[in-house]
């Protein structure tokens, strides 16, 4: 964790170093820069929504599965009463 600060900064000089080393212009730049991180950026949202799709539907599952187990245990007891 104590190379984390340094990781970033080192991350941050070699884009600066690249945008300012580019063989296109500005402009050209600029836009592929922003096209690309609008892909990324939907990527995430993707996968994000996916992983959170993924939770919900194990969520249901869990409740799903403790609903059907708490009326087995009442049905149980029921029955137990009974006798």
């Amino acid at each position: 964790m104590k190379s984390l600060p340094g990781i970033l900064i080192g991350i941050a000089v070699g884009v600066v170093a690249g945008v300012l080393l580019a063989p296109e212009s500005g402009r050209k730049t600029r836009n592929k820069l922003s096209s690309d991180a609008d892909s990324f950026f939907k990527d995430l949202q993707g996968q994000l929504q996916d992983g959170l799709d993924a939770i919900r539907n194990q969520y249901n599952d869990y409740v799903d599965q403790a609903a059907e187990t708490a009326k087995g245990a009442a049905g149980d007891v029921k029955r137990r009463a009974r006798f």
